[in-house]
């Protein structure tokens, strides 16, 4: 019975880009539980893995697409998801910056917005909790260069 549910939670994620192992290590090394949504028309694929750590939900959420016009597309997601303020991340893909997720003036996220040649892809680690103490702003930061790390090189 167990390795039927084991076979079962692993046909269950088929992420391209990420295990749930590392991820799990990325959101804090918790259990992360993973879903894959495969790319439809226009729309991108998407993973999502989450752990649930006390009071905090903590989710890692990869989504790649194809662009006719990656470098214009690049910019104007830039732009519109990261609001104007963004740090880029050298040695990542072809381009690639990164920008936080705020609320109330709290850091609850990072976000990596990139291209590697004709893919674009975003990556948002977050967590519900303010002033989390597992995936604190420093902890995020140094987490999604590392994913971006992983990501882009498994789309080279």
């Amino acid at each position: 019975m167990l390795a039927l549910m084991a076979v079962r939670a692993q046909a269950e994620n088929k992420c391209p880009w990420l295990n749930e192992a590392t991820a799990t290590d990325l959101v804090g090394g918790g259990n992360a539980v993973g879903s894959y949504v495969a790319a439809t028309g226009s729309k991108p694929a998407v993973c999502t893995f989450t752990e649930q750590g006390g009071k905090a939900v903590r989710t890692l959420q990869i989504a790649v697409g194809i662009a006719p016009d990656p470098h214009e597309e690049f910019l104007a997601s830039v732009r519109r998801d990261c609001r104007g303020v963004s740090d880029p991340l050298k040695a990542i893909g072809n381009e690639a910056v990164t920008c936080g997720v705020l609320r109330r003036e709290v850091v609850i996220g990072e976000r990596v917005l990139g291209r590697v040649r004709d893919q674009l892809f975003s990556i948002t680690l977050s967590t519900t909790m303010a002033h989390d103490p597992v995936l604190t702003p420093a902890i995020l930061k140094m987490q999604i260069s590392v994913a971006a790390e992983q990501v882009a090189g498994n789309l080279f």
